[in-house]
């Protein structure tokens, strides 16, 4: 159990941590264009996107020294949970291909604000380095990390049942999405990282399989 701050002061931290992944967002989807990149806007949204990321991970690093099941290390946990993580991979990994090859195929429609298909090469380098290392990052600390150190902290399965299902829709809401299908697309993928996290019991985990499923997400673009 977390040591304790009042739910006000909880609530208020978690709006500003909803807030910097947001802008963060805003930036990365303004920076990349058809045309090429637009350099003055990418250097505001790695400026931004660092330090708000610095920000949010000594918070969390400070926090989680408050827990007495302090998560092990990378490797440790990975080879400890490596079936549930293996899991995750692949049903995130598999619903983004699938929707992805339902898109080309002319069944589902396209997402609206997606990254830019620019064949400018620097374009695909940027949204790799963004989505992956800044913003799922940041994604994941706001949906999982922080949500589950304020909200639902209860050790039970409904806690754990409605942690899932409100951190797929906090999920579904930060990632910005342009239409209602894309909104489910990212809730769903959610509840796989809340699901990672609440086994696992390590937000190492939940990153790592974001990370993997918004490389993937980039590559299939």
């Amino acid at each position: 159990m977390r040591v304790g701050e009042s739910p006000s002061t909880d609530f208020v931290r978690y709006i500003i941590w909803i807030v910097f992944s947001i802008v963060t967002l805003m930036f990365k989807n303004a920076a990349a264009t058809q045309k090429g990149l637009n350099i003055p806007i990418t250097v505001i949204f790695f400026l931004i996107g660092l330090f708000t990321l610095f920000l949010m991970i000594r918070k969390y690093v400070r926090e989680e020294k408050s827990f007495s099941d302090t998560a092990e290390g990378f490797a440790y946990s990975l080879v400890s949970n490596i079936g549930l993580v293996s899991l995750m991979i692949v049903m995130v990994c598999l619903l983004r291909i699938m929707v992805s090859y339902l898109q080309v195929t002319g069944k589902l429609p396209s997402f609206q604000n997606d990254d830019i298909a620019s064949s400018d090469q620097k374009v695909f380098v940027f949204n790799m380095i963004a989505n992956v290392f800044v913003v799922a990052i940041q994604q994941q600390l706001v949906q999982t990390g922080f949500f589950f150190n304020y909200f639902f902290r209860e050790s039970s399965a409904y806690s754990a049942v409605m942690g899932i299902i409100f951190s797929g829709i906090i999920a579904g809401v930060i990632s910005l999405p342009g239409s209602i299908l894309q909104f489910l697309m990212m809730m769903a993928l959610g509840w796989c990282y809340a699901l990672t996290y609440l086994y696992t019991k390590d937000e190492k985990m939940a990153i790592f399989v974001a990370m993997v499923s918004a490389a993937v997400g980039t590559v299939i673009i």
